[in-house]
């Protein structure tokens, strides 16, 4: 059956308005806000009937084997399910912009979650930025963020001057990121699904030994490059650093990025680019990212955040326009060279915070709840605004 005829099936099937699919990003990667959202709702929701749905049917016999109702793309009864389906839940479009998995899944309710606060220019002001931007590139971002039942915020601010701008959708619901929930929280085992167990006992054993932990997250380019192949930043210098100072660096790149360090690095680790970082993150004592939305998500933790743009000028006039000036969004020293990077970490190692203000305010603007129940509004707010409303 092709996918004109699975899309007018589609039309026609009655569907299970309590059925929840919980898309993950890129093609259903166990990561994110589906994730939590996902675990949060079958844990506690027992009015829905949830399935964790990815592309890779390796990754949903894992789920299942952990006890999780999980379906992958191919399984036996995987389109009847979809079919079926009342609700999609996803944190990012690849399944909007997917022919076999949009004519299955559509007119079903649909929320998005999306992945991130944004900082750099993301739907319709991307398009309409110009920068970098293709016909064929602004036609599927135009799919990609449009026809939205409900899109997830975190707070007034960003709803006006953010996700109401980038996204068409019916309701912007303030209830913050599950994925933030576990950085407030002692990981559970399923927390760690997909999450790095032998980086996460490393970084637990230096920190017994009275070592501190970095965080290097940047995001990804564009048009291409990274900090490395950039020669922005020196793996050997780096590793040195951590060497006097006993500080162990976690390296995680964005998804984009397939790159491996090579060399041997004892105080520089890297987490896999598909892993899930977060119940890691609450071991983190100082953050260095550039431009990544998980600078926001890090104000939860209050602890400081160090800013690397180093190419700053060529990213925000060739790769991706900003949303909002750059300087007084991000709440931390900024630092433009390898020296001054040196510098700044070893300042900040040494107890200098010149950006616990400024994180302060920023994250009353960016969260309206701060307080680890994330998954738990949403779980109640999809039950009663699409489920049981009206019955």
């Amino acid at each position: 059956m092709d996918f004109v005829q699975l899309a007018k099936l589609a039309q026609r099937m009655p569907r299970k308005k309590n059925l929840v699919i919980f898309v993950g990003r890129s093609g259903g990667h166990f990561i994110d806000n589906a994730k939590y959202a996902f675990l949060h709702c079958v844990n506690n929701m027992p009015e829905l009937s949830c399935y964790f749905f990815t592309m890779n049917p390796k990754l949903a016999l894992d789920l299942r084997r952990n006890g999780l109702p999980a379906i992958g793309y191919g399984d036996e009864g995987a389109i009847e399910l979809l079919l079926r389906a009342g609700i999609v839940v996803a944190d990012d479009f690849e399944w909007r912009v997917t022919p076999e998995l949009y004519s299955v899944l559509h007119p079903a309710v649909s929320i998005q979650l999306w992945h991130g606060i944004p900082l750099k220019a993301i739907g319709f002001p991307e398009i309409e930025s110009s920068i970098n931007m293709t016909p064929e590139k602004a036609e599927r971002l135009q799919r990609g963020y449009s026809d939205y039942d409900a899109l997830l915020s975190t707070s007034p601010y960003y709803t006006e001057h953010a996700f109401s701008k980038a996204f068409k959708a019916e309701d912007f619901p303030e209830l913050g990121y599950p994925r933030n929930d576990v950085m407030l929280r002692r990981p559970t085992k399923q927390d760690m699904i997909n999450a790095d167990l032998e980086l996460y006992a490393e970084i637990m054993k230096r920190r017994k030994q009275g070592w501190k932990t970095v965080f290097y997250m940047p995001t990804f380019r564009d048009l291409g490059g990274d900090p490395f192949t950039d020669q922005a930043i020196s793996l050997p210098r780096l590793n040195e650093f951590g060497n006097k100072h006993k500080v162990l660096f976690v390296l995680k790149l964005h998804p984009y990025v397939h790159i491996k360090i090579g060399g041997s690095f004892d105080n520089i680790k890297q987490a896999e680019a598909r892993s899930d970082i977060y119940p890691l993150l609450g071991a983190c004592d100082i953050l260095l990212t550039d431009y990544s939305s998980i600078y926001f998500d890090f104000l939860l933790a209050d602890k400081p955040i160090v800013f690397y743009p180093y190419d700053y000028t060529h990213y925000v006039t060739a790769n991706r326009a900003l949303l909002f000036d750059y300087d007084a969004t991000t709440p931390g020293p900024r630092a433009n060279t390898q020296n001054e990077l040196y510098d700044v970490l070893q300042a900040t190692l040494e107890g200098q915070d010149t950006g616990k203000e400024q994180r302060a305010a920023l994250r009353v603007q960016a969260f309206t709840h701060a307080d680890g129940n994330a998954a738990q509004r949403l779980g109640q707010y999809i039950t009663e605004r699409f489920v049981t409303r009206g019955d």
